[in-house]
Order: structure tokens, then C-alpha cells, then sequence
């Protein structure tokens, strides 16, 4: 069962960030969506909301970084290689830990 939670825990953790990151941006660039962005000028709001291209362009970085870290857990579950699917487990986590840093930065 370590297996099974590993590999699911890698798989979903990785997908469900990749999903929403690439969402998001294919919303605004294909369906025309608008993006909704706070002003810069309030205390809690993230650097990458200054601009729309720079906000799309940290949408677009960690959408593929996440997608990245899913292909490769996906990969190495089919190969049943289970300590390299903990190591994306473990990049996973390192990576939502960037997008919370990056988002703390002011």
C-alpha cells in the first residue's frame, strides 16, 4: 500500500497544482478570459501582480514545472521505479514550496 500512496500522493499533488496553473493561463490566452489582478499597492498582494505579462509568465514557469514533475512521476509509476516516484513525491512538495515563497515575495 506504501507504493500506492507514494505514487498517488506524486501524481496528484504535481497534477492538481499543473492543472490549475495551466488553467488559468489558458483561459486568458485562448477562451479570452480576464484576468483578475490586484493593485500592487496593497500590502498582501504578490510582485507578479505589478503586470500581465509578468503574471503570465509565472502562471506559464510553474505550469510547466508542475506538468514536468507529472509526466515524470507518471513514468517511473509505469516503470515501478518507486524510489525515483518518492523523489518527485519530494520535488512536488520543494516546488509548492517555491510557488509559496514566490507568492510571499512582495
Amino acid at each position: 500500500m506504501n507504493r500506492f500512496f507514494v505514487s498517488f500522493a506524486a501524481i496528484a499533488s504535481s497534477g492538481i497544482f499543473a492543472y490549475s496553473y495551466w488553467r488559468e493561463w489558458i483561459s486568458y490566452k485562448l477562451l479570452g478570459e480576464e484576468l483578475v489582478l490586484q493593485p500592487v499597492e496593497k500590502a498582501e498582494v504578490p510582485y507578479f501582480h505589478a503586470s500581465e505579462e509578468l503574471y503570465l509568465r509565472v502562471l506559464m514557469s510553474f505550469g510547466l514545472l508542475f506538468s514536468l514533475i507529472l509526466i515524470v512521476s507518471i513514468y517511473f509509476t509505469y516503470r515501478q521505479k518507486w524510489g525515483w516516484v518518492f523523489g518527485c513525491f519530494v520535488l512536488s512538495m520543494l516546488s509548492i514550496l517555491a510557488v509559496m515563497i514566490n507568492g510571499a515575495l512582495k
